[in-house]
């Protein structure tokens, strides 16, 4: 199964199970630290992913990405915040109906392992350019400790990011 028709199967296997809502632009879909209460297909529209306010960190995504996938399946809070940045029709799948959905259909499995493996591939792609960007030098090094340990946890979140699109 290539990667396209993986992702594509993975897709239409959610958006059948999904509750179909829209959002305007500004609302936000979860914070950062907030317990998992489900995963977004985008349908239209846009959705950014940061680490919150002031975030160097950020992503947009739209028709098709998969949102807030990893902390649902795991239960785990969310790493990062989602708010839509142009109104947005979703579906919602809340963890409980994903369980049913991989129990009843355990063919899922395959191309959900497959789209997450990818995305994690491509996580330690970009992790370089996170930690490779330039910092310029002012004479103490407190501005550029901030901004490495800002890198990391980027880096440490930037895995549930790369799986929700």
């Amino acid at each position: 199964m290539t990667s396209e028709s993986a992702s594509a199967y993975l897709r239409y296997a959610l958006l059948q199970h999904t509750e179909k809502i829209r959002e305007p632009k500004s609302t936000v879909l979860f914070r950062r630290g907030d317990r998992a209460c489900g995963m977004f297909v985008v349908l239209t529209g846009r959705v950014s992913l940061d680490l919150g306010v002031d975030s160097i960190v950020g992503r947009s995504y739209g028709a098709g990405a998969l949102i807030g996938l990893p902390s649902t399946l795991t239960r785990q809070n969310y790493s990062m915040t989602a708010t839509v940045t142009e109104d947005a029709e979703l579906g919602f799948l809340p963890p409980e109906a994903l369980e049913s959905l991989l129990r009843q259909h355990p063919d899922l499995y395959p191309p959900l392992l497959f789209f997450l493996g990818e995305k994690i591939a491509e996580s330690r792609e970009n992790e370089g350019t996170l930690l490779d960007r330039r910092v310029p030098e002012t004479g103490a090094t407190g501005n550029r400790d901030t901004v490495m340990v800002a890198c990391c946890q980027a880096k440490e979140v930037e895995m549930e990011a790369r799986t929700d699109d």
